[in-house]
């Protein structure tokens, strides 16, 4: 078999119009490279806008942080306010229980200094009697014993000396009595 014989190139190509034939593959390459060049100049715009709206939310959170100290510290002051108000309020009650107990305790260091006043009056009224019986028992006892002065019995010096301290012993009893009837009573 013979080989097949080669045709002649076919020359410029014409379109339909008769005007030359552009190649397509160029025209591709030139509609690919424009793409990628407007995807750069996207990539490149996107990323200064993602620049600018990082500095404005970095700006923003700064503002925001500052407005969130400044709210804190104002909380404070009013919470140091609030605690030196309390303070003073304590302050002033302290004071004014002070001066109630102080007037507490001399109303009740004047009834108590009235109170043993009318005791004593009480005690030198009850006593007072006791004294006149006691003052007259010893007169009896001197007037006994001046009559029985010119009798010279040793044994009645001793009676009498024994009656003197029984009836010293007996008043000093009834004295006591009293007393304890007079305190005990209270």
């Amino acid at each position: 078999m013979t080989a097949p014989a080669l045709a002649p190139a076919p020359g410029i190509g014409v379109d339909a119009g008769g005007g030359p034939v552009i190649d397509p593959t160029q025209n591709v390459l030139d509609l690919v490279d424009a793409a990628i060049a407007r995807q750069d100049d996207l990539r490149a715009m996107e990323s200064r806008h993602l620049r600018e709206v990082m500095d404005m939310r970095a700006k923003y959170d700064e503002m925001l942080r500052e407005a969130e100290t400044a709210r804190i510290n104002a909380i404070r002051a009013v919470d140091v306010g609030a605690v030196n108000r309390a303070a003073e309020v304590a302050a002033a009650a302290a004071s004014a229980l002070a001066a109630q107990v102080t007037a507490s305790a001399d109303a009740m260091r004047n009834t108590v200094l009235a109170a043993a006043t009318s005791a004593r009056a009480e005690l030198a009224a009850a006593i007072e009697p006791i004294r006149k019986d006691i003052d007259d028992l010893r007169k009896t006892q001197w007037a006994a014993q001046g009559g029985r002065a010119n009798v010279v019995e040793t044994r009645e010096a001793r009676g009498d000396s024994r009656l003197n301290v029984n009836t010293l012993i007996m008043a000093g009893s009834l004295l006591l009595a009293v007393l304890l009837f007079v305190f005990g009573s209270k």
